[in-house]
C-alpha cells in the first residue's frame, strides 16, 4: 500500500516507526512531519505549502497524483474539520467523518450522546453565559470541573478545589475567549484512577487495544497545569479482564450502537478516558484519535500489523478479521521531554543533536516539537512537548530503570520532563 500520514508530532513519529515495520506497506509519506521523520518521506509545508486550504485541494491532487491508497490521520483538528467527508471518495480514510468526529469537537455533544445512549459518565450543565454559570457554581460542591466545549489541545479542562480559580476558568472560557468562541460545561467530578483505552472501530464493531494510564499534569505528583501529556505507561494495573469486559460492553458497544442509530458509520480509532472506581468505569471523554503520549507507549507492545488494521478499520472490515487486538505480555512506558515554560510560554530552537546521538539501543526516541536541518544535519526544538523517551522491559520498575539514569545523565538545557512516570498515585 501506498500510505499518507496527516500530523507533525510524537503520535504521529511512533505510527510511522510502526508503519515502517508493516509488510504490505510500499510507500509512506508524511505530511508535514518532525524531524524524526525521514527526509524523503516528508511533505514539508515550506515545499509543499498548505495542503489543507480550499477543502484540502492540495491534499487531493498529492493523493491522486501519488495514487494513494491510505490515509491516517493523526490529530483531531483536521478530523473535526472535515478532511475524511473531502477525501471518501478519492481513498481510503482512516478517521472518522466530521459528524463522528463531533464526539471530540464538542463536549456538550458527547455529554449529550452518553446521555442520550446510556453510556456511564458525569453530570454535566452547559453555560453560555457567564452570570447563570458562576451562579451554578455557588449551588455545588467542589471539586469544580470546568470545560470548554471544543478542542483545546488537552489544555482546556480545570478540575480544581479553589472556588476562585474555577471562576478564573469560567472567565477564561466565556468572557476572555482563551480557547475560541465555545460554551463550557461544569461536570461533576468523578473519584477514581484514570485510564485510557483505545478502539479500533470499522463501523460496525470497536475493538479495544491494551490499556494506558496518561500523566496530564505538568509536575511531579501530579501537579501543576495540564498539559497534552507528559508521559504514559502501560498496563495500567487496575484493571483487570472482567473490567475490560464491562469496558467493551458498556462503553465501546453502547458507543457504536448510539452511531449507528444516528447513521454515523464510525470508522478510525476511538479513544475512552476512564475514570475507574470500585471496579467500574465511566467516561471522562472520547476523542476520535489516538492518544499523545499514550500510545508511543503502546505502539512498541502492539504484536500485530499496524498499517492492517488501519487498513481493514476504513475499508469497514475489520471485525470481519480480528475479534481482539495482541500485545507482547510487557511493560511500556514514554516519558516527554519538554521545553522549560511548557504548556504556557517557552524557547525553540534548542540543539539537540548531541542528545540525540547517544540514544542506547534500548530505548525508542520518537520525536514531536523537533525539526532537522538537512544542511547542518543538526536537530533542534521547535514545540512545547519536543521528545518522548520510551522502553519496554518485563515489570515497570526494569522500564523506569532504563529511562531515567539516561535522562539524569544526559541533561538538555531549557528543558523538563516529570520524573514519576510508572508510579501509581
Amino acid at each position: 500500500m501506498k500510505v499518507l500520514l496527516i500530523g507533525s508530532g510524537g503520535r504521529e513519529h511512533a505510527i510511522y516507526w510502526k508503519i515502517l515495520q508493516s509488510s504490505k506497506l510500499e510507500e509512506i509519506y508524511v505530511y508535514p512531519g518532525n524531524g524524526g521523520i525521514q527526509e524523503e518521506h516528508r511533505l514539508r509545508k515550506e515545499t509543499y505549502g498548505d495542503l489543507f486550504k480550499d477543502n484540502f485541494l492540495g491534499l487531493k491532487k498529492f493523493i491522486l497524483d501519488k495514487e494513494i491508497d491510505l490515509v491516517i490521520v493523526g490529530p483531531e483538528q483536521p478530523l473535526v474539520d472535515g478532511i475524511v467527508d473531502s477525501l471518501q471518495d478519492i481513498c481510503l480514510v482512516f478517521g472518522p467523518n466530521q459528524h463522528g468526529a463531533r464526539i471530540e469537537g464538542s463536549k456538550s455533544f458527547a455529554r449529550s450522546f452518553m446521555d442520550r445512549f446510556g453510556i456511564p459518565s458525569a453530570k454535566f450543565q452547559v453555560f453560555n453565559d457567564f452570570k447563570k454559570a458562576i451562579e451554578y457554581l455557588e449551588e455545588i460542591s467542589p471539586p469544580y470541573v470546568i470545560k470548554a466545549d471544543g478542542l483545546a489541545a488537552g489544555k482546556g479542562v480545570t478540575v480544581t478545589n479553589d472556588k476562585q480559580e474555577a471562576i478564573q476558568s469560567i472567565k477564561d472560557i466565556l468572557e476572555n475567549k482563551v480557547f475560541g468562541n465555545y460554551p463550557l460545561l461544569i461536570e461533576e467530578f468523578l473519584p477514581g484512577k484514570e485510564a485510557s483505552v483505545f478502539a479500533f472501530c470499522d463501523g460496525e464493531k470497536a475493538i479495544p487495544m491494551k490499556a494506558a494510564r496518561d500523566y496530564k499534569r505538568a509536575y511531579d505528583k501530579n501537579q501543576g497545569p495540564n498539559t497534552g501529556g507528559m508521559g504514559s505507561v502501560t498496563p495500567v494495573e487496575y484493571i483487570d479482564s472482567s473490567l475490560m469486559d464491562y469496558i467493551q460492553k458498556e462503553i465501546f458497544d453502547r458507543t457504536i450502537d448510539g452511531f449507528k442509530k444516528l447513521n454515523i458509520s464510525y470508522k478510525g480509532i476511538l479513544y475512552a478516558g476512564l475514570m475507574i472506581h470500585n471496579h467500574s468505569a465511566k467516561v471522562v471523554e472520547f476523542n476520535c484519535r489516538f492518544g499523545d503520549p499514550e500510545i508511543q507507549a503502546l505502539l512498541p507492545l502492539l504484536d500485530e500489523d499496524l498499517l492492517d488494521l488501519c487498513f481493514h478499520a476504513a475499508s469497514g472490515t475489520l471485525s470481519k478479521n480480528k475479534s481482539h487486538i495482541s500485545f507482547k505480555n510487557l511493560s511500556s512506558m514514554t516519558v516527554v521531554v519538554a521545553a522549560e515554560g511548557y504548556p504556557r510560554s517557552y524557547k525553540k530552537e534548542m540543539d539537540l543533536t548531541n542528545f540525540l546521538k547517544n540514544i542506547p539501543e534500548d530505548l525508542i526516541v520518537f520525536h514531536a516539537g523537533t525539526e532537522y536541518n538537512p544542511e547542518t544535519q543538526q536537530y533542534y526544538s521547535n514545540g512545547g512537548r519536543i521528545l518522548n523517551i520510551t522502553a519496554t522491559g518485563s515489570t515497570i520498575d526494569e522500564v523506569r530503570n532504563k529511562i531515567y539514569p539516561f535522562l539524569d545523565q544526559n541533561p538538555i538545557p531549557n528543558t523538563f520532563y516529570r520524573k514519576d512516570i510508572g508510579i501509581l498515585y
